[in-house]
């Protein structure tokens, strides 16, 4: 009986160390990565640079080296407009079961001359996709100058994001290419998009925006 008392004290010992161990495996499991999807065109998807160089490649790595466990995937496509990214949206973001959505459109709807009303109707329709997937949206604005693009239509476009982030009542990130813009030796030759050094300033910025929205 006492042999028998011995073992059974023996094996609920064992039973209980390997619950508590792994109890402390579960609880030492790292934490799922926050996914974060850029929404965007040419200056998102890296024109003229190679994959790793383009700004959500350097945003993540900025991210992650401040201690921030995500993933930021590229959903830019050159050339897109407001309603290109709408249509593409359940492949671009809603494939990524995404966690946040940074939005960075509007550049070519300017420089195509579409009336900015047409271009704030399709970022509407995105954003109210994205809170109805329960995402955090944050919109990136941009500082329309372009000397083919007549003046009102600069102030309609500069104006747009701030009381589209209002409405909705997103972050709104002011100047997507603040610092980088008609900065010759931090552009590509055609003058509109940022090179390697441009994007690392891009990126810079936004990772400290990005920051605040994670803590």
């Amino acid at each position: 009986m006492r042999r028998l008392m011995i073992l059974m004290g023996l094996l609920g010992f064992i039973m209980a160390a390997c619950g508590a161990e792994g109890d402390q495996m579960i609880q030492n499991e790292p934490a799922e990565d926050t996914v974060i999807v850029m929404l965007g065109d040419s200056l998102t998807a890296g024109y003229g640079l190679p994959p790793s160089q383009a700004l959500p490649a350097v945003l993540d790595n900025r991210l992650r080296a401040n201690g921030h466990a995500v993933s930021v995937h590229n959903a830019g496509v050159s050339g897109d407009t407001t309603a290109m990214a709408l249509a593409r949206y359940r492949h671009s973001v809603s494939s990524h079961d995404a966690d946040m959505l940074v939005i960075a459109l509007g550049t070519n709807d300017f420089l195509f001359g579409f009336p900015a009303s047409v271009a704030r109707q399709n970022l509407s329709k995105i954003i109210e996709r994205a809170n109805s997937e329960g995402l955090d949206v944050v919109i990136a604005g941009i500082e329309p100058r372009w000397p083919e693009v007549y003046e009102m239509l600069q102030g309609e476009y500069a104006s747009m994001f701030p009381h589209l982030a209002a409405d909705y009542e997103l972050p709104y990130y002011e100047g997507f290419m603040r610092g980088v813009w008609q900065e010759s030796d931090l552009l590509l030759a055609d003058g509109l998009h940022p090179n390697a050094e441009g994007v690392e300033r891009m990126a810079e910025r936004l990772a400290a925006f990005l920051e605040a929205e994670l803590n």
